[in-house]
Parts: structure tokens; C-alpha cells; sequence
């Protein structure tokens, strides 16, 4: 009987597995097939029912980003520009606060492409390093300071949102598609 009893409580905790599994690979979407950072792009495309909607969405989920980011970066760079003498700590401050405005531009231009349908443009700002925040992080760097966990986590979420974004709109794995040119006969 208890050997009985063991067989079901194991066949049933293989049922209960094989549907969560099922359950976990049934809510990714179409969109993300080749994304590295499936759970992200899943997030990034929620609600999506067309390519053009995937896309606005994945722009909006970056802007949304992008807000929390303006408000986390003056908190953490201001006390390290304020413990530098370095004549160039002030400049950092402003770079990394042009830097959010700046990415907020981009994406808002982003998400009117979209509706455009202007590809090269899409193709463009996520090829580039426009959306980044690299020069914030280059500037702390280059005057020797530490760069603060925040602020690295920040840049990272950031670049993940990019890349998560350029798979997204190309439909191809990121490996296959940084810096080299799309084929002539491309149509997304």
C-alpha cells in the first residue's frame, strides 16, 4: 500500500511539473522566440497581438524605465560627485542627467517610428549607443571613482532593454545581428 500510495504522490508531482512547465512556456511570446533574456522580453511585449504592437510596447516598457531611472541616478551620483576634487566632477552629474533626458527623447521617437513604419530609424537608435548610459558610467570611470552597484545595475537594465528591443524588431538572435548590415531583401 505504501509503495502504492508513493507511486501516485510521485506520478503526481510529475503532472503538477509538466504543467507547470507547459504553463510557463505557453506565456511566451511569439515575439520573443530569440531573445536571451526570455522572462524580460515576455514583459517587454505583454499584451502584444501584432509585430507593430509588440514593438510600441517593448518602446513603452523602456520609457517606463527610463522614469525610474531619472529618479534613481541623481540620489546616487550626487554624493560621488560631492566626495571627488576632481575639476570635472560637476560635468558628471549633468551628463548622466542629459544622458535620461536624452534616452527619453530617443524612445519617444522610437515609438512614433513604430507608427511610421520607418525602420531605419528603429534600426538606427538601437544599433547606436544612444540608449545607454554609458557615458554617465565613462565619465565616473574616467575620473577614478568607483562606480556605485546602483548605478552599474541601472546601466545593465538599461542595455538589456536595448538588446531585449533590437531581437524584438529584427526577429533574430542578437549574435546574428550586432554590427553587421541587414540583407538587402529585409522586411521585418
Amino acid at each position: 500500500m505504501a509503495k502504492y500510495i508513493w507511486a501516485v504522490a510521485t506520478t503526481m508531482t510529475m503532472v503538477i511539473m509538466m504543467s507547470n512547465t507547459i504553463n510557463a512556456t505557453s506565456e511566451d511570446s511569439q515575439f520573443c522566440q530569440y531573445a536571451k533574456l526570455k522572462p524580460l522580453c515576455n514583459k517587454m511585449v505583454r499584451g502584444a497581438t501584432n509585430y507593430k504592437d509588440a514593438l510600441k510596447n517593448a518602446f513603452k516598457q523602456t520609457l517606463a524605465l527610463n522614469r525610474r531611472n531619472t529618479l534613481l541616478i541623481v540620489p546616487v551620483v550626487t554624493p560621488l560627485v560631492q566626495k571627488s576634487d576632481s575639476p570635472s566632477a560637476p560635468e558628471i552629474l549633468k551628463t548622466c542627467k542629459e544622458k535620461v533626458v536624452d534616452i527619453a527623447s530617443y524612445v519617444k521617437d522610437l515609438i512614433e517610428a513604430v507608427d511610421e513604419d520607418n525602420k531605419d530609424m528603429i534600426e538606427y537608435y538601437l544599433r547606436t549607443g544612444d540608449i545607454t548610459l554609458r557615458d554617465c558610467v565613462e565619465s565616473i570611470t574616467e575620473i577614478e571613482l568607483p562606480v556605485p552597484p546602483e548605478l552599474a545595475k541601472v546601466a545593465k537594465d538599461v542595455e538589456d532593454y536595448k538588446e531585449t528591443a533590437l531581437v524584438i524588431f529584427l526577429q533574430a538572435p542578437i549574435e546574428t545581428v550586432y554590427n553587421k548590415p541587414l540583407p538587402a531583401d529585409y522586411a521585418g
